[in-house]
C-alpha cells in the first residue's frame, strides 16, 4: 500500500482532491491504517466478512490498485464515500478531523482522500485473497495482521488511533479502536 502514496499515484490523487502532495501523502499514511483497522474489526464481527465481501463486489471487478487513473476518472470512485462511511461509521468525523488537524488539509479534502483510500484498501485485500472468498476467521485474521503492520508503519496513525480511542472510551465504548489495541 506504500506505493499508493508515492510518485504518479500520489500526483493523481492530489490532483483529484485538489490538495497539495505532501498533505495528501500524510493523509493517506494516516487514513490507510485507520481504514484497515476498521476493516479488521468489521471482519471479526458476525456478518462482517459478508459486509466486506459485499463491498468488494460493489467494485464490479475494477481494482483501483491496478489502474488508479482509470478508477479516479471513472464512476467507481464515486462509491468510495459510501464505502468509507460504512467502514468507519461514527468514527468517520473524528478521524477526518484529526487527520485534517495533523495535515493542514481542509476536512472536506481529507474526506475525499479517505473516499479514495477505502476502495484502494478493498482492492488490495481483493488482491491478497486472490479473488477467492474467505471465511470470517480467515478474513479477520488476514485483516488483523495487515492492520497491525499498517499501524506499525505509521506512528502518526497509531498515535491518532490511541487518542481517538481515549476520547471514545470517555463517551461509551472503544469500538474498533478499542479492539484494535486490545484494551
Amino acid at each position: 500500500m506504500k506505493q499508493v502514496a508515492t510518485g504518479d499515484n500520489l500526483s493523481m490523487i492530489s490532483k483529484s482532491v485538489g490538495g497539495d502532495e505532501k498533505g495528501v501523502q500524510s493523509a493517506l499514511s494516516m487514513g490507510l491504517p485507520m481504514i484497515m483497522g476498521s476493516m479488521a474489526d468489521t471482519a471479526s464481527k458476525p456478518g462482517g466478512a459478508d459486509m466486506i465481501t459485499g463491498l468488494l463486489g460493489q467494485m464490479g471487478g475494477e481494482n483501483p490498485v491496478d489502474n488508479l487513473g482509470g478508477f479516479l476518472g471513472g464512476s467507481s470512485a464515486l462509491g468510495g464515500s459510501g464505502m468509507v462511511n460504512s467502514l468507519l461509521g461514527s468514527q468517520m468525523g473524528p478521524i477526518q478531523n484529526a487527520i485534517s488537524q495533523k495535515t493542514g488539509l481542509p476536512s472536506a479534502v481529507v474526506g475525499q482522500v479517505l473516499a479514495i483510500a477505502a476502495p484502494m484498501v478493498l482492492g488490495y485485500i481483493g488482491k491478497m485473497s486472490g479473488g477467492q472468498s474467505m471465511d470470517q476467521q480467515g478474513l479477520a485474521s488476514m485483516l488483523g495482521e495487515q492492520s497491525k503492520m499498517a499501524m506499525e508503519s505509521s506512528p502518526e496513525a497509531a498515535g491518532m488511533a490511541k487518542n481517538l480511542m481515549g476520547e471514545v472510551q470517555k463517551e461509551k465504548s472503544g469500538g474498533f479502536l478499542k479492539r484494535l489495541f486490545g484494551r
